[in-house]
């Protein structure tokens, strides 16, 4: 409030919202009251920031509810016009009403049990499935490869190694350079993985899911030959 004042700007007292961030298994109630110019803040179990829903317990559920809604009915349209246009136009339009939704964000509520993705990873393929023309029940994993498409798995990874890649060269903002720490940072063996990303420690699966965590397990995986890409685009 301190820094809008200063900048003769003003807060929307009405859309500014709280959320108490707990794991589904504590049960008990939290009585917090935050006021803001004098008005009480109201209290949510979600909210909209920059089009994903964050939950109270960080489940993505209702996220990627909303995502499958908007699937189906890009789905659909491509299923309707499947008839009258080529492979290369559907799949155009592939990337145009579907992938956008699956791409956005993903390194944040991709990370999360396979029950809550695989219903839009069914969507996904019936969306596949459109483009190559093939049968309800069609083995996907041939037509992903042929239409050379990545399955939400691999956009999901992707992202998380694009968000390494930048970390390992230095393209993040000076006050995120501390989010991940280096073996060689942790200890002084000259070991084999003493270059490699140190994994925090983890009791929760809500921790183990989090890109802090998921980013340098996954970047760790890759050669010496992709960890060094001259740059993101070869990466």
């Amino acid at each position: 409030t301190e820094w809008f004042s200063a900048n003769k700007l003003s807060v929307n007292i009405k859309k500014s919202k709280y959320i108490v961030f707990r794991p589904r298994q504590i049960r008990q109630s939290i009585n917090i009251k935050i006021n803001l110019c004098n008005q009480e803040l109201v209290r949510v179990e979600e909210t909209i920031f920059l089009g994903v829903i964050i939950d109270q317990h960080l489940s993505w559920t209702s996220h990627i509810s909303n995502l499958a809604r908007k699937l189906s009915k890009a789905i659909g349209i491509m299923y309707k016009v499947s008839f009258c246009l080529s492979k290369p136009s559907l799949t155009t339009i592939y990337y145009s009403l579907v992938y956008p939704y699956l791409q956005y964000c993903v390194s944040v509520w991709g990370s999360t049990y396979p029950t809550n993705l695989d219903r839009l990873f069914k969507l996904q393929k019936r969306a596949v499935r459109i483009i190559a023309g093939a049968s309800f029940d069609a083995h996907t994993d041939p037509i992903f490869k042929n239409l050379k498409i990545f399955t939400l798995r691999n956009i999901y990874l992707i992202q998380l190694g694009k968000i390494m890649f930048q970390f390992c060269n230095r393209m993040f903002p000076q006050s995120l350079r501390g989010m991940f720490v280096l073996n060689n940072q942790v200890h002084n063996y000259n070991t084999r993985s003493s270059g490699l990303f140190h994994l925090p420690k983890t009791r929760t699966n809500l921790r183990k899911f989090s890109v802090k965590y998921q980013g340098p397990k996954f970047f760790n995986s890759l050669s010496r030959e992709i960890q060094t890409s001259p740059n993101l685009q070869s990466f």
